[in-house]
């Protein structure tokens, strides 16, 4: 077995990755797991052999992605707790054989933090949006005054949403939020999506009627080239990466409402790819497969 392809049975990114492998006629196996699928497992750490379905394996490469998929289906907290069981063991034997190619391996056991990763893209040369982490809630409303502002978890986890309505429903002490949450000027269309694979970048326009594009279905994705991004954006984009030591990522842009002016929103280690996939012409997977292989 030359590539190992480990997630959620469930997953379409991970159906279209399987089938750019089929086509290319390249050797695999597909450790799935889910509601349809328990595969067994075995990592005998004494011995350093793991075993899949009873078998010794050893693959060159590996594409892990965290499933999210069963549990978005069943709600219940032990599909959540079992796929992180899934991933921390598959992901703790690649982590454990520095020989075997996986994107982002050097960034694989950090923790990657949202503030401080727009604190760094700044300091890179990349513009960012005004923003603040804050829960206090008579500052948020002079900030307020000067323009629309949204509101995100200072972790991730949830959509974009205007701090207007939030405030309304949100529970408030002391005219204190009840945790920081992170707060920006609200930006505009063009929406821009960025991946970056290890030399490569792929430029997509994401055009759709919500404050939030993943808030909605009716989203069109629009492959860009790389010409059509503002000079030296993708150098800073690039130097980033290097940074935060990933090969492998997808970065948000969003336009500023008086300049037109691209601004950094943030970057994501392990995104969705299918949909922006199937408008390139397979090219975005094409360039997973020739990283996993070793050809590119």
């Amino acid at each position: 077995m030359n590539i190992l392809v480990v997630g959620g049975d469930s997953d379409p990114n991970l159906s279209a990755l399987l089938a750019t492998l089929e086509k290319r006629g390249l050797e695999y196996k597909a450790l799935l797991v889910g509601q349809q699928y328990h595969p067994r497992v075995t990592w005998d750490i004494n011995e350093d052999i793991l075993y899949l379905n009873g078998e010794a394996s050893s693959p060159k490469a590996v594409f892990i992605r965290h499933d999210i998929f069963t549990h978005l289906a069943t709600k219940r907290p032990a599909t959540a707790q079992r796929a992180y069981s899934w991933f921390t063991t598959l992901s703790g034997w690649v982590y454990a054989h520095p020989e075997v190619r996986i994107f982002n391996r050097d960034n694989a056991l950090k923790v990657t933090n949202k503030p401080q990763v727009l604190h760094l893209a700044k300091k890179l040369g990349l513009t960012v949006p005004s923003t603040l982490l804050s829960n206090d809630v008579t500052l948020l409303m002079q900030e307020m005054k000067k323009g629309p502002l949204i509101v995100k978890p200072v972790n991730g986890g949830d959509f974009a949403q205007e701090l207007a309505g939030v405030l309304q429903k949100a529970p408030i002490i002391k005219n204190s939020l009840a945790a920081p949450a992170l707060v920006q000027e609200q930006l505009v269309p063009p929406e821009i999506r960025i991946y970056g694979i290890d030399c490569q970048f792929f430029v997509y326009k994401l055009v759709a009627d919500a404050l939030d594009y993943r808030s909605t279905s009716d989203c069109q994705v629009i492959p860009l080239s790389v010409s059509d991004v503002p000079e030296g954006l993708l150098d800073r984009l690039a130097a980033l990466m290097r940074e935060l030591q990933m090969d492998f990522c997808a970065a948000d842009f969003k336009a500023c409402p008086q300049t037109g002016e691209l601004k950094f929103l943030e970057i994501n280690n392990s995104p969705m790819f299918v949909a922006f996939d199937a408008v390139s012409e397979g090219r975005l997977i094409g360039a997973f497969v020739d990283f996993l292989n070793g050809t590119n």
